[in-house]
């Protein structure tokens, strides 16, 4: 579950990245043409994406400490796409072994 509210708040952060002014276009996932082609959509969309995250949260971990680990989680997510995507180090290999860790140490850990 904390992955999948995980991989939900990446997509949703990545989609409003993309629709902003100042990004370096990548186009490594091929989100970005559509993101720019559609602004108002990918923030919905993005928008939606934030809500079911938090939401998700909220119902696993609790009002409170839901709220709390979304937005710390929100954080870290942002500022990793934020420094990783100008670099090109957000790409399909990265993020498939990302949760493939994420998968097994949630299964296997906890």
């Amino acid at each position: 579950m904390v992955t999948l509210i995980s991989l939900l708040t990446f997509i949703a952060f990545y989609l409003l990245y993309g629709t902003s002014k100042k990004m370096a276009s990548v186009g490594v996932f091929g989100l970005e043409k559509w993101t720019g082609e559609h602004k108002k959509s990918a923030q919905l969309a993005s928008l939606a994406l934030m809500i079911l995250s938090l939401g998700l949260s909220c119902f696993y971990w609790g009002l409170g400490s839901g709220t709390f680990s979304f937005l710390i989680l929100l954080m870290t997510v942002a500022s990793l796409v934020i420094l990783l995507a100008p670099l090109r180090l957000l790409n399909y290999r990265f993020l498939g072994i990302l949760l493939l860790c994420a998968v097994f140490f949630e299964t296997f850990l906890f």
